[in-house]
This record gives C-alpha cells, structure tokens and sequence, in this order.
C-alpha cells in the first residue's frame, strides 16, 4: 500500500544494466533457480510477479500434481485456518480453487480430520494473527497424508533469516515478497521449494504459456531481484534488527512526557511465526482512549507530513497506535516524532 520498500541503489543499477541486453528467459530462470539455491538453501525457485502470483502459481502446481495421481476432482480445495484468512487468501483460489477455511475445536486435534477428498494443499499464511495449527502441525499433517503445504511467508524479516527458518520445515511451495525485507524490485517475488514442486510450477509460470504467462517479470526485474538477494544475504542481520530497535527507542523518548500517554517498545513483535521486529506503541490512557486513537491515525494520515500508522491487529488494544520504524530514515525520526505530538496535542488536550 505505502510503495512496497525502497531498493537499493545497487539493485537499480544492475536493473538498468540488464535492460541493454537480450536474454533468453527460460535460462535466467533457470539461473535465479540455481542462486536460489545456493544463496537460500532451498531444492530449487523461481520468480515471480509477488509473493500474491507465487501463491496462485503454486495452487495451480498442487492442481496439476493433484490431477496427475488422481481423478479430476468436481470442486478442489485447499485448507486455511480462520486465523490465515486475509485478503491474500484470494490468491489460493485464481485456478477455480475453493478455500475450506478450519478451525480447531479441541487442544490435541489434528489437521488431518479435515482433510478432504478434494484437498489438494494445505496452507500456512505468516501474519500478525494467532493460530491453531502451527506450522509444524501443518507439515506434520501434509506429510502424513501426502499432501502438499503453500507457506506464505510475504511479511517474513529480516528476510534471509526467516526464509532459512521457513525452509528448515522443508514445505513444498514458500511465497515470498521481492520488495519489503529483500528491497529488491516491488513488482517481483520468489516462490521457492521442493525440486520436485518447483519443477511443476516452473512450467505454469512465466515466460511458459500455462496460467502464469500473464504474472509476466521482465529480465530487469529477475535481475534485481537476485541482486536484492546477494545483497541481502550479505547483510548483518543482527545489526539491522538492533538498528531497528535503536530507531523505536529513540522515537518513544521523543513522545515522552505527553498528558493521558504512555509509549512501550515490543520486541519481538508476536507473529504466527517468531520475528524479530520491533514496535512502538503509543496508548493512550483516557476512557475514550479507542475512540481518540482512530481520531489520531486518521489525523496523522491527513497531517502534513503525512504519517502512516499500522492499524491494530488481533494483538493489540484498540486504544494502541503502532509505529513501524523500519520504514522510516533515522534522520527523519524527529520530524515524525514533532508530527505526533502536534496531533496528539490537538487530539488530547483540545478535547
């Protein structure tokens, strides 16, 4: 929504370097499949149109590995749990495929009791949710039945850690953002996997002409990305995600001291999949504290500068106001912090 990430400079020079040649297709996805590997760890991958396309390709190979076993099925599905339901959850059903969304019902019960004779797939969606069946559940439940698992791991950072951690559970199919955490081309994604199901899913992706001829990347966008992940891999880690911390730190001795607030740093930030990310939260302390919060937000977003706050999540009070500090430059945090306090001065005291 806010533009996806800002590349590195370097990323944008390798685009525009290979925008001066031709190159044949299928091999630069051959040869992204090969840095995947290498760089990652995974069997194999390939890149894709975002993490939304990687998704819907990956549906379409379970179709197709679904078709080669069985009868064609009358109405194919895949299984989400109802916590992993959000408006990506579309993605899994571009191919015709219906969602079977689940629930557990009692501690100890397994996935497998709602597996179906038209499941094809299960899914795992990371997100700022709670779960039911944890992603290990979910493997464990796909392997019994032999079933193959989509992880969608869009939001994962940073992310050359958290797609390790994703893989180490060895599902078929994990979908992954190009832009975000990776800051390469926002246009792009990877979806990454098994030798196997990738192989499947490579021929019904671009520049193939099966479903995903249409999810077309271009050679400037294959190879940014894969410059993205170079450099990415190369980066120290650690030291970004203190980085982080550093800024949400700073940010909140800004917003001290301000009449019915108080500020708190949450690290790690709870996800159905552990990330180190930190938050700020600014609550605010009145017994209209919710109804003020969204007045802030609102006001934040149509203050100038504009300032874009996260809006709460399952986890989180509705009288809270998250700021995301990865997004923002160092240099700028004042700036931000002056804008806040501004709104809130007006939001708070005024009223």
């Amino acid at each position: 929504m806010m533009g996806g990430s800002c590349p590195d400079p370097k990323v944008l020079q390798i685009m525009d370097k290979a925008a001066e040649y031709w190159v044949d297709m299928f091999d630069l996805q051959l040869n992204a499949g090969r840095l995947l590997k290498d760089v990652l760890g995974c069997e194999d991958g390939i890149v894709t149109s975002g993490a939304y396309a990687a998704n819907s390709i990956a549906t379409e190979a379970c179709l197709v590995m679904s078709r080669s076993k069985n009868p064609p099925l009358t109405q194919p599905e895949v299984i989400c749990q109802s916590s992993h339901i959000t408006n990506y959850a579309h993605s899994f059903t571009t191919s015709g495929v219906r969602i079977r969304e689940v629930s557990k019902k009692e501690v100890g019960e397994s996935l497998t009791e709602y597996i179906g004779e038209n499941t094809i797939a299960l899914t795992y969606v990371l997100n700022e949710s709670s779960f039911e069946f944890s992603l290990r559940e979910t493997m464990e439940a796909g392997k019994k039945v032999g079933l193959p698992v989509i992880v969608d791991a869009a939001v994962v950072d940073p992310p050359i850690k958290g797609i390790k951690e994703v893989l180490n559970y060895e599902p078929d199919f994990v979908s992954v953002s190009g832009g975000k955490g990776l800051n390469g081309p926002n246009g792009t994604g990877l979806l990454l996997g098994s030798k196997e199901a990738i192989s499947v899913a490579r021929k019904l992706a671009f520049p193939n002409y099966g479903p995903g001829r249409g999810m077309k990347v271009s050679k400037e966008e294959i190879a940014g990305l894969m410059s993205a992940v170079l450099i990415a891999a190369g980066r120290d880690e650690d030291a970004l995600v203190q980085n982080w911390r550093h800024r949400a730190e700073v940010m909140r001795e800004k917003l001290r001291d301000i009449p019915h607030t108080r500020t708190e740093v949450i690290f790690p930030w709870s996800l159905n999949f552990p990330q180190p990310v930190p938050r700020l939260m600014l609550y605010i302390d009145r017994a209209d504290g919710e109804e003020k919060a969204t007045i802030v937000r609102e006001s934040l977003l149509k203050s100038s500068p504009s300032v874009f706050t996260r809006p709460p999540d399952s986890s989180s009070p509705k009288n809270a106001i998250l700021f995301d500090l990865r997004v923002i430059k160092e240099e700028d945090i004042s700036r931000v912090a002056k804008v806040v306090r501004t709104v809130l001065g007006k939001v708070l005291v005024d009223n």
